[in-house]
Order: structure tokens, then C-alpha cells, then sequence
């Protein structure tokens, strides 16, 4: 992707990506009206100012700018991600920290493998993450889901962050929390998690405690 393609969101996002500095948009809507607040569920008015691709995020996590010496990440706060971030099956290197964004589709981690992966506070339609790896940990501390969170057979070596998180899927048939056969190195903390539907832990395994 050549950096003239960019609008000028997503190039703030390019430029500090290299050096693993945060971006927030928190705080840049242009009125008092709900439209302009800050509340991720209503990421579908934000505006151009606020909104990246999620292509952008793939060819950022995938193929980057880099700095000598410094620690590329992906780290970004309020914003709009439009299109499907698709990394099934890649490999990730960089930390992933994605929070109190709204994403107009669920992402995609089938197979993956992450350093690290934080939504918290981010508003989602779900999340596919089927047998993904996760060096580390993966937050979704108060985010909301509004489909099925698959996290069947993933292998987190870190602690499973879910508290105060809400996941409802109600045209959904089945668990709208899937953990069957996952590993996890450390904890479950998910004290305050709510779900409008059945949670399967069948098979799990964890290491260290499970509060629920």
C-alpha cells in the first residue's frame, strides 16, 4: 500500500506505527449531539477524521514501516474500522491494541498468530478467532459484542481478559461464547462478564485461576 492512498487518519496511523506510539481520536467529534460522542457504539457516524480501513491495519501489521530501535505496534484508540480485518492465518509480530474502537465488521483470526491482542472497550458484531495463538495476553475487558465470540481451541500462553465484558447475539443459534478446547496459560478474569446466550468451556484448559 503506497502512503499517497492514505487519508490523512490513516497516515497519523502509518507514521506512528513504527515507533509503537499511540494514536487517539477520542475527543475530535465537532459537536455535543450522541453523533459526535465518544461511545463506540455509535462508530457509524464518526467521520472521515476518526475512520480507518481495516486493509490499512492488514498491510500495516503485515508489511510496516519500521525504525531502527524502536518497537513497531499497532496501537490505536476511537476510532471507526470499516471492511473485514482478515489476518486468518497470519502471523503477526507486533502488539495489536485496538481499543474503544467501533468495527463495522467482526474481525477474523482464524489460525493466527499474535504477540499480543487488546479490544477493550472496543464495540464489535463478533469475533471469529477459531483456533488463534496469542503469545501473551488478549483483552476484551468491557467490550460489547453483538454476535458470537469464537475462541474454540486458542492457545493463549497469557491471561483471557473478559471482564465487564457483554456479548449478545440473539439471532444467533448455539453459544454465543465459544472457549471449548482452548488453553490458556494463566487466567480466566472475566468477573462482570454478561452474555445473552450459553458460554461452552467444554474442554478447556486453564492454568491459573478462572473467576467467573
Amino acid at each position: 500500500m503506497e502512503i499517497n492512498d492514505l487519508t490523512p487518519a490513516e497516515s497519523r496511523l502509518w507514521r506512528a506505527f513504527a515507533s509503537g506510539t499511540d494514536v487517539d481520536f477520542r475527543g475530535t467529534g465537532s459537536g455535543p449531539t450522541a453523533a459526535d460522542s465518544d461511545d463506540p457504539a455509535g462508530g457509524r457516524t464518526w467521520g472521515s477524521e476518526r475512520t480507518v480501513r481495516a486493509s490499512v491495519l492488514r498491510s500495516l501489521l503485515l508489511d510496516g514501516p519500521r525504525e531502527e530501535g524502536r518497537v513497531a505496534a499497532l496501537t490505536l484508540a476511537g476510532a471507526r474500522v470499516t471492511g473485514q480485518l482478515d489476518l486468518q492465518h497470519a502471523t503477526v509480530d507486533h502488539p495489536v491494541r485496538l481499543r474503544h474502537c467501533h468495527f463495522d465488521e467482526a474481525p477474523r483470526f482464524y489460525g493466527a498468530r499474535l504477540r499480543e491482542l487488546n479490544l477493550s472497550e472496543s464495540v464489535l458484531p463478533g469475533l471469529i478467532s477459531h483456533a488463534v495463538r496469542v503469545e501473551g495476553v488478549l483483552r476484551l475487558t468491557r467490550a460489547r459484542f453483538d454476535g458470537m465470540v469464537r475462541l474454540a481451541g486458542a492457545e493463549i500462553t497469557g491471561s483471557l481478559y473478559l471482564e465487564g465484558t457483554r456479548i449478545e447475539a440473539p439471532d444467533t443459534e448455539g453459544p454465543v461464547l465459544q472457549l471449548n478446547q482452548a488453553v490458556l496459560g494463566a487466567d480466566l478474569w472475566a468477573p462482570g462478564l454478561s452474555t445473552r446466550g450459553t458460554v461452552r468451556l467444554t474442554g478447556a484448559s486453564v492454568t491459573g485461576t478462572v473467576n467467573l
